[in-house]
């Protein structure tokens, strides 16, 4: 084998930098990128499975409740009620499914989602979650300048912008407080 094959054995490359560190590591020692637990991958699964089962017999009772008018529009008609009778065998057998999960999730003591990585922080103007050695957001606020207060407005765009940022999300370098010498000031005529 190789050296670079076997580096490769026992290095993984960084998603966010793209330098290489141990496999076995969950975040990476340049960045401070920190992979996404498997549990908060599962509980994503299991909250998308509720609110499916959910969609579903909704979906199932809705046809239900639409086939009964169909049936008390047309007694007669045995195919409508035969299609009725499958609905509602149908909405029940969800319901059941649905009632289970509930159940479960019931016992589980209403699992809270998994807290994210203690190496991660929120941007307060975009709600970006990053790594805490990153210094800057990428829409412009800078950690540690000032306090957070979306008073000000983008005269670009309009959009409100935090007292820190030197960049709009929209892309627009926000004015400095600090004047810029060397040139010279207009005057009105």
């Amino acid at each position: 084998m190789t050296d670079e094959a076997v580096s490769t054995l026992y290095r993984k490359p960084c998603p966010s930098c793209a330098r290489q560190y141990a496999r076995d590591s969950r975040a990476c020692p340049f960045c401070g990128y920190v992979e996404a637990l498997a549990s908060e991958s599962e509980y994503d699964q299991e909250r998308l499975y509720g609110e499916y089962l959910a969609a579903r017999f909704k979906q199932a009772h809705d046809e239900v409740e639409r086939l009964r008018r169909t049936v008390a529009l047309n007694p007669e008609n045995r195919a409508h009620a035969r299609t009725l009778a499958l609905a509602v065998a149908d909405m029940e057998a969800l319901g059941r499914d649905l009632g289970a999960y509930r159940q479960d999730r019931h016992e589980t003591a209403r699992a809270e989602p998994p807290q994210r990585a203690t190496a991660d922080k929120e941007c307060p103007v975009c709600t970006a979650t990053l790594p805490k050695s990153i210094g800057r957001c990428a829409c412009g606020y800078v950690f540690g300048a000032e306090v957070v207060t979306t008073s000000n407005t983008c005269p670009h765009c309009t959009a409100p912008v935090a007292v820190g940022a030197q960049r709009c999300t929209c892309g627009y370098p926000l004015v400095t407080s600090s004047p810029v010498t060397g040139i010279p000031s207009l005057r009105k005529r």
